[in-house]
């Protein structure tokens, strides 16, 4: 062999011969959703493939292949350690709205940036778009101007209703509950619920959208630009933060992947020595407890947060991790087994064997990760799916639920000692963490295949025909109706006959017994 082919194995080991230029884009300046965003890109990255990425947050320690290309921090308010525990429990589970508005109507103009549009003036090719599917759809429409380049749609969530009507992936509503739905699905009025918020959630986000996101593509992208219907129904690929052995059974049609858990595969987040010599030496084990990147723990009201001081001074020696943006605004006298600090990474905490106890907020990055490494949890939801979350979990007998408005020091204790002293959730958490990672393929695998799959084959390859269907046709209601007027139709015959055939015997019976009578 000589040294020019050696040479030349050696590039294509190191640099790949089928990788293809992907554009992320990820609009939504929330780190939680960027967690897992991160994960996607990551994997395709690690896989050789150039991934060019738009986004508010710049990845740490990026593989060589992925590189962003504009830098949207700044751009928009700070959602992260910006919610205070008042104002996230006004958002409720309602939250069409802030997806539709907040998160997506005005999100669109991002692409009006200067930044955005010198990036637009100099487009490359790009072989697909991968692009978040929440509320700001309308980032999709960069498939339509880069020579219809497959777009991918990552759904950070268990799917909105929107985002699986959109490429017409069934819903499922008569046993799979709605992500908006605290409630399993087993009677006919929680059925009737579930449709019904499902079907509510669906026409709202497209009256709030239709018009501003169709504007925004046809400014800022090209005049001719179809409506934002139309270019939702162009996703070649749904990516969805769902499994199974969490949500439970769900209808997918093939272009529609579940791929919980891509961001905690190739995690590398590491503690700092001092936090990882304080978790080594924290023999009789560590609860953390975190309300999530975005909403601050030290604005509970000083009541609930000595009930809470009170509580863990108790469960010492075990010792308590507290993420706490400013620890000068919590109480005096914190508890000497309680260490707090404004960020935690967490999935190393979570990973380490002397955490025995999660106490969160329901997110589902942080469902995830706890079921991942099998660990217990209390959950104290305050909106949107953190209800439906920490239901599931619970039912799981992996954790308990709590109302943080009514935390007092009897309550806390009481859930802190069914978790800690019960083998049952630790158990439960750990068989839990079995199902979740037993897979043919993990999910960096999945996503890299299908991805791959997509663009070597077309954006048409999973095209539903229910797409170019109404909804009437897709449900069957012309079928039912005619099968009705049938079975109608049949029945008024059969009376007509029945009838027609009594009448005529008993008029011939008449006649006779009249000839009868004459004769007579």
């Amino acid at each position: 062999m000589t040294k020019f082919n050696t040479l030349f194995i050696i590039l294509l080991a190191i640099f790949g011969s089928d990788g293809y230029r992907i554009l992320a884009v990820f609009p939504f300046n929330s780190r939680s959703h960027n967690i897992f965003l991160e994960g996607v890109s990551r994997g395709l990255a690690n896989r050789g493939h150039q991934v060019d990425v738009i986004s508010h947050f710049e990845m740490k320690n990026p593989p060589k292949t992925l590189k962003t290309i504009v830098n949207l921090h700044g751009t928009r308010a700070n959602l992260m350690n910006n919610f205070t525990i008042e104002f996230a429990s006004q958002l409720g589970s309602d939250l069409v709205p802030f997806i539709a508005k907040l998160y997506g109507n005005e999100l669109c103009e991002l692409m009006g940036l200067e930044k955005f549009q010198k990036f637009l003036r100099n487009l490359l090719h790009y072989d697909a778009v991968v692009t978040e599917a929440f509320g700001a759809n309308c980032f999709m429409g960069l498939g339509h101007i880069l020579k219809n380049a497959p777009v991918i749609a990552v759904a950070t969530t268990l799917e909105y209703s929107w985002i699986s009507d959109a490429v017409r992936n069934p819903d499922s509503t008569a046993f799979a509950p709605n992500v908006l739905l605290d409630s399993d699905i087993s009677t006919f009025w929680d059925r009737l619920k579930n449709t019904i918020v499902t079907e509510l959630s669906k026409f709202r986000f497209y009256i709030y959208t239709k018009e501003a996101q169709t504007k925004a593509m046809r400014k800022y992208l090209r005049p001719n630009m179809p409506n934002i219907r139309e270019v939702e129904r162009s996703v070649a690929l749904t990516l969805v933060n769902s499994f199974h052995s969490i949500f439970g059974i769900r209808i997918r049609s093939p272009g529609f992947i579940d791929i919980a858990g891509i961001h905690i595969e190739d995690n590398d987040d590491k503690l700092s020595l001092d936090l990882q010599k304080w978790m080594d030496e924290s023999k009789d084990g560590v609860v953390y407890f975190t309300l999530g990147s975005m909403v601050i723990i030290e604005t509970l009201s000083k009541e609930t947060l000595l009930a809470i001081y009170a509580s863990f001074s108790k469960i010492a020696p075990i010792r308590v991790l507290l993420k706490v943006v400013d620890a000068k605004k919590l109480p005096p006298n914190l508890p000497k087994n309680v260490r707090t600090s404004k960020w935690i990474p967490q999935i190393p905490v979570l990973r380490h064997n002397n955490t025995r106890l999660f106490i969160m907020h329901g997110g589902l990055m942080g469902i995830e990760e706890a079921i991942y490494y099998g660990v217990p949890l209390i959950g104290m939801p305050i909106y949107g799916d953190q209800f439906s979350n920490v239901r599931i979990v619970v039912k799981k007998n992996m954790a308990v639920r709590m109302d943080y408005r009514k935390i007092t020091e009897q309550t806390l204790d009481k859930a802190l000692k069914t978790v800690l002293t019960n083998p049952l959730f630790r158990e439960s958490a750990k068989y839990e963490s079995r199902l979740f990672r037993d897979r043919p393929m993990t999910a960096t695998e999945t996503t890299n295949f299908w991805v791959e799959y997509v663009i070597r084959n077309g954006p048409e390859v999973f095209k539903s025909p229910a797409i170019d269907m109404y909804w009437w046709q897709i449900a069957l209601l012309d079928v039912y109706i005619f099968i009705l007027l049938c079975f109608v139709l049949i029945i008024y015959l059969t009376i007509f006959i029945v009838k027609y055939a009594f009448s005529l015997f008993f008029r011939t019976l008449g006649d006779r017994q009249l000839k009868n009578k004459k004769k007579q």
